[in-house]
This record gives C-alpha cells, structure tokens and sequence, in this order.
C-alpha cells in the first residue's frame, strides 16, 4: 500500500527552467538543507547530455528520529539518496528518495509539473506516493513522512521564493 500526496503553489519567476534551476543548485539545495535540518549532502551522480539532467546526493537528516523508527536505522542518524531527473524543454522534474533504512524497503516518488500560467508565474504540482513495505508498521510510517511534507512545504516553498527573488534582482 502507498500513501499519496499532493501540493500546489504559483511561484513568481519568468520561466519553468528558472525553477527547474533552483532544483539542481547547490546554493539552493544548502539553504534548504538548514531549514529541513539536512546536512552532509554530497553529489554521488551528475549527467548532463543536452537533453537529459539528472542528479544524485546522499544526504543525512540531523533531525532525531521518531522513537519507533530508531531501531531500524544504523547509527541512529537517517540518511537517504535523492535522485532528481529532467528532460529539458518540459516542465516535468522526476524525483526519488530512497532512505537507507530497512534496505530499500521505505520509498519516495514524485513529480514536480511546472507550467507557465501567466506574465512572472509559474505553477508547480508537487505530487507522489511514498511506500513503506514494513510489516504492521507501513501506515504509520507512510502518514508520518507525508505529515512532515505537510509541515515543511510552506518553508520550502518560501525558501525556492526567496533564492528565485534574489536571483531575479542579481
């Protein structure tokens, strides 16, 4: 069973690219970092082909886990891989995020659609399913990390606002 989730918002920027940019810069990526409280993101894969961008980071959450999820995690810091992929010339960013708990068995898809829909406004669908395939357990796990979403979206979202308005005014 998956639990699924979905976020809208229209960003002030020119273009879907300006946004899609801020997903792949790593100035970006550290200032939400510091607010998700993620540290240690370090690149593991980059491709870039002229049609295809895709990255890959590990990243460690600094956050203390949920007491029930503790014994499941080595060294009692969480640490996932964040894989983003972009076919340039669309609004569609494909994401994953794969925790290192459980081996593989807690999983994250989404999609970012961007479009255009007026003068400096650029709509985003944030939308996705996460999947906990743990026993008894995977309900409670899957509405916990989509209660996080719910909590961190608007700080994320001002954050991406933020990093596009001072790109805007350089």
């Amino acid at each position: 069973m998956a639990t699924e989730f979905s976020y809208e918002h229209v960003f002030r920027a020119p273009e879907v690219e300006t946004i899609i940019d801020a997903y792949f810069d790593m100035d970006h990526l550290a200032y939400q970092d510091k607010l998700a409280e993620l540290g240690d993101r370090v690149v593991t894969d980059s491709q870039d082909d002229g049609v295809v961008r895709k990255a890959t980071w590990r990243v460690v959450s600094l956050k203390p886990l949920p007491v029930f999820v503790r014994p499941f995690v080595k060294g009692g810091k969480l640490a996932f891989l964040e894989t983003m992929s972009w076919k340039r010339g669309g609004g569609l960013v494909e994401a994953s995020v794969t925790p290192d708990i459980l081996n593989g068995r807690v999983h994250i898809v989404s999609r970012y659609e961007l479009s255009k829909v007026g003068e400096n406004q650029i709509k985003r669908r944030y939308s996705g399913t996460v999947t906990a395939n743990i026993t008894l357990l995977s309900g409670k796990i899957e509405r916990g990390i989509v209660a996080e979403f719910d909590k961190s979206m608007a700080l994320m979202t001002k954050c991406t606002q933020d990093w596009l308005d001072q790109r805007a005014k350089a």
